[in-house]
């Protein structure tokens, strides 16, 4: 089962190779809903495109919920405003969330032992709670109350909801242990 130490300034994540292959796929998963497309014109990549960079061309809203859950609306009940918001905004946040999910695509790439540092723990921490919101979606977990229900109804969950509700908890744990390390950290720190 996967651990996770400090090491000096470091934070050490331990897998075992069936949960490094799977973190891998779903990580690749994410990486594929947030990468850029360009435009259904056949323009430019984003990456390429000064205009989408400088938030001088609209952007479409995600008809993908999960993606819609990564990219939200600033404001639900006023359109135009969420509009605007998304192109001066979206490449941007786009970009981040990318730049969180590589760092993770990173570390699994040089084996079962990851050796982070402050900042990349962080970057697995977004990555993890950008992963996490897009799972949440595919179940249908939108509230707490909803969370509650999935668990207490578990046995009736399909094969493949069960396994994804089982990696939702296996990445909440690594999450959070991440976390509790890097604040343990942060204190131990303090104190001195």
């Amino acid at each position: 089962m996967a651990a996770i130490d400090a090491r000096g300034d470091d934070v050490v994540l331990r897998l075992e190779d069936n949960e490094r292959s799977l973190m891998l796929t779903v990580f690749t998963d994410l990486s594929a809903l947030l990468s850029e497309d360009g435009d259904e014109d056949g323009d430019r990549p984003d990456s390429e495109n000064w205009e989408a960079r400088l938030g001088l061309v609209d952007r479409p809203r995600p008809d993908d919920p999960a993606l819609l859950r990564l990219l939200p609306d600033v404001d639900p009940e006023d359109e135009e405003r969420s509009a605007e918001f998304r192109r001066l905004t979206e490449f941007d946040l786009k970009q981040a969330k990318s730049h969180n999910v590589r760092i993770v695509l990173l570390g699994l790439s040089k084996g079962t032992e990851i050796t982070l540092t402050h900042d990349e723990v962080l970057a697995w921490m977004k990555g993890l709670n950008d992963l996490r919101l897009v799972l949440a979606v595919r179940l249908g977990i939108d509230t707490e109350e909803a969370q509650e229900e999935k668990y207490a109804h578990r046995e009736e969950l399909s094969e493949s909801e069960d396994l994804t509700l089982t990696l939702y908890d296996f990445l909440t744990w690594v999450q959070d242990r991440l976390t509790t390390t890097l604040l343990s950290r942060t204190q131990g720190e303090d104190d001195e």
